[in-house]
């Protein structure tokens, strides 16, 4: 382990030797800068584009501007290293969901063909002034959450020791946990039908008894949250466990990937939760290399994404796919789409029934074995825009469900709550960290967070306690049992030299 990294909290490395209202004005002049090169920058681009361009290049430079201003006041305020932070993982997860859907759709020069993502979104007729205001409400979205987490978040804290004995003894824990997971791995791909197809992989389980059912979700437990649990165990002894890091993390991204024939969303979380650990357990990741990280990340999640539209034939089909890539929606443009399509049907007040259960369904989903679709946001809008879609072919997202109910007000309430959450979450964590079960459940939640994106802002509250805590119990308890056993042996071998 790095000298640097024998203390953990908040990375704070930094002799501060001005005084603070020095700092003050310095971060005050630095954030007004940002924000007149911003203008300046708006202002330039009135000059070379056209007015129907600058509907979508405002927001999207503000959004930039928001993000930078955020990063800026974090790094200032906490003094860390910012990768580790949560909340800036979140915004930058944020931030790409709004800029990737506004190139793509200047790609196209503001004309969205029927086949951009079918005729829902085409038959809008999406004027280039309304997807503009869209663009805004990311904004307001990205504003809302940046300083939800600056408020909440607070200073510094206090450093603390990582004591690595106190999991010094914990290869066969770990080796318990892998032989499970491959179990629950083994059980899941006996009892799935053949797939051959992306939505095949939704659907391999359909034909099976309640029963069956039942058990797919424990071993889908099991497999799911005990890749997070395997994953702290073994860097919490990086340097013991460095090899079988990278065979683990390699096996269990290409069969997700391979396996569900192009679904890349856990492999992805994996691979994220594998550099937020190595972040926090080996050696800190600066901004250049974690920019360079998320980039190869996002090029690897495009280019999966385009060879499984090509349906892994050959590479004609993959520059066709490529080129029509080019008029379609791909992942970024998901969370977009959804939530301008139903604001769009709020303001013209055709939003289908919305039963009140759904807006409570993040609490209902933490109760396992309930009824976890009818009152699915997600459902809900697949039954009302895609009713004969054999599995909902988009997502949500706290975007869209505040369209659902009370609008950009709603919008604002649920992003400040969201960067509250986050902010909450990791100063729990930072006091926490030395523990590998505390460092679990933030890795766990950082490299979900994208999740929340598309989904709701308590999304993880019902993935924490269905997926992630079973394994994370299972692993405590056998430590408990380890630890209860070792005075019997120690008296035993106390007893055998005694006779010798």
């Amino acid at each position: 382990m790095n000298e640097n990294q024998k203390l953990f909290g908040d990375f704070s490395n930094y002799n501060q030797h001005r005084s603070s209202k020095d700092s003050v004005r310095e971060a005050i002049i630095n954030v007004a800068i940002i924000a007149i090169a911003t203008l300046i920058l708006g202002l330039v681009g009135a000059s070379i584009f056209t007015t129907q361009w600058m509907y979508i290049i405002r927001p999207m430079l503000a959004a930039i501007a928001v993000f930078t201003i955020f990063s800026y006041v974090l790094k200032f305020r906490v003094r860390t290293i910012l990768f580790g932070e949560i909340g800036f993982i979140y915004l930058a997860l944020s931030l790409a969901y709004t800029i990737f859907p506004a190139i793509k759709i200047l790609m196209i020069d503001l004309n969205i063909p029927l086949e951009f993502v079918g005729l829902n979104f085409a038959v809008l007729s999406p004027q280039p002034a309304e997807l503009g205001t869209h663009f805004w409400r990311h904004v307001l979205f990205i504003s809302g959450v940046a300083v939800g987490y600056l408020v909440v978040r607070g200073r510094t804290l206090p450093l603390r020791p990582l004591h690595e004995k106190i999991v010094s003894r914990n290869g066969k824990i770990i080796a318990v946990m892998i032989a499970i997971n491959g179990l629950c791995l083994c059980a899941l791909m006996l009892l799935s039908a053949p797939v051959t197809t992306y939505i095949e992989y939704y659907t391999r389980f359909n034909q099976l008894s309640w029963t069956s059912r039942r058990l797919v979700v424990l071993c889908e437990i099991f497999k799911g949250g005990g890749y997070f649990v395997i994953l702290a165990l073994l860097f919490s002894q990086y340097r013991k466990y460095k090899m079988l890091i990278i065979i683990f993390v390699t096996i269990v991204s290409s069969y997700e990937v391979v396996y569900s024939r192009g679904s890349r969303i856990l492999a992805f979380i994996v691979l994220l939760a594998s550099l937020g650990l190595y972040h926090y357990r080996v050696s800190y990741i600066g901004l250049k290399k974690a920019m360079a990280a998320l980039t190869i990340l996002a090029i690897v999640f495009i280019g999966i994404e385009i060879v499984r539209s090509s349906n892994y034939t050959s590479a004609d089909n993959i520059l066709n796919a490529i080129y029509q890539k080019q008029k379609m929606a791909s992942e970024f443009e998901a969370v977009y789409i959804t939530g301008f399509h139903l604001y769009v049907e709020r303001a013209q007040g055709t939003l289908p029934p919305r039963d009140w259960k759904m807006f409570f369904y993040d609490f209902i989903a933490v109760i396992p074995f309930l009824d976890h679709i009818t009152n699915n946001p997600m459902y809900w809008y697949a039954r009302n825009y895609y009713p004969y879609a054999v599995v909902p072919p988009t997502t949500m997202g706290v975007i869209a469900e505040s369209a659902i109910w009370g609008g950009e007000i709603d919008l604002l309430i649920r992003s400040l709550l969201n960067g509250a959450i986050f902010a909450l979450l990791t100063r729990w964590f930072l006091r926490r960290q030395e523990k590998w079960w505390a460092l679990a459940v933030y890795i766990y939640c950082y490299a979900m967070c994208a999740m929340t994106l598309k989904y709701s802002i308590l999304y993880q509250l019902s993935q924490l306690f269905l997926v992630l805590l079973p394994p994370l119990l299972l692993a405590a308890v056998l430590f408990r049992l380890q630890k209860s056993s070792v005075p019997h042996h120690n008296l035993w071998v106390s007893k055998a030299n005694h006779n010798k």
